[in-house]
């Protein structure tokens, strides 16, 4: 894992991860952008590479930004209605629920998972899978060892982010939930959604049920399309899961 690529996503996941360490010692959510702008700049500068980690990296901001679109709705639904969430802090539009700093980091996150699904299954099918061996058993395989390595590092990232978030960037449960059980201050539902979520990403990218094309290929659901079916899971596992709580309260 030493590419353009490689090197830029583990820059950018150590730039996130001391941004939101520095705000949550600050308070102020106009520490959030420079981490976008980095981001921004260095996925670009990959992008432009002719490899094919370039074209993975390509692939991940779209469902970066996929995933993040259809997810917002019920961030809303969460933040306006639920109460779920409360954001302490608003930057360029104050109507909006979600500040539009945390929704740019959003897609920075969704990128970086997607990006290391699929790094992840590139390095185990070349490590477990004879390059015979071309079923669609061992592609299953190989894609869910890829997305239990991501949807662990997902589920861990998530208690970490949105535990420095807490309290400076935004307040779990003002809704004052009883009896909901925390992670480092952070709803439990979270982290299980997010390890529940990318543990689907099989299904996302289209590896389950791909048969073979007229070229002998077994193609994979367009990125989008792959990023709009993971917001939609996680948003209503989310839901369903504080219901859950909210309902036995």
């Amino acid at each position: 894992m030493g590419s353009k690529a490689d090197k830029a996503v583990f820059t950018v996941t150590g730039i996130t991860l001391l941004t939101f360490l520095i705000a949550s010692r600050v308070g102020t959510i106009w520490v959030l952008y420079p981490n976008v702008l980095i981001a921004v700049a260095l996925f670009i500068y990959c992008i432009r590479q002719i490899d094919e980690d370039a074209l993975l990296l390509s692939n991940s901001s779209v469902f970066g930004l996929a995933m993040t679109l259809t997810y917002l709705p019920m961030d809303w639904l969460f933040s306006r209605k639920a109460r779920l969430i409360f954001y302490l802090r608003s930057d360029f539009l104050a109507s909006v629920t979600t500040p539009i700093g945390i929704i740019l980091n959003w897609v920075v996150f969704a990128t970086l998972a997607a990006y290391c699904y699929q790094r992840f299954e590139m390095i185990f099918r070349v490590r477990f899978v004879d390059e015979s061996d071309d079923s669609q058993v061992g592609s299953i395989g190989i894609g869910v060892l890829a997305a239990t390595a991501t949807g662990i590092g997902a589920a861990f990232g998530s208690v970490i982010i949105y535990g420095l978030g807490a309290s400076h960037l935004w307040v779990w449960n003002a809704a004052q939930v009883d009896q909901m059980p925390q992670i480092a201050s952070v709803p439990a539902f979270v982290p299980v959604s997010f390890l529940l979520t990318f543990l689907l990403c099989p299904y996302f990218f289209g590896v389950v049920g791909k048969a073979k094309d007229a070229s002998g290929s077994r193609g994979y659901q367009h990125v989008g399309v792959a990023g709009i079916r993971c917001g939609i899971f996680m948003g209503a596992l989310q839901f369903f899961s504080f219901l859950l709580f909210y309902v036995w309260k």
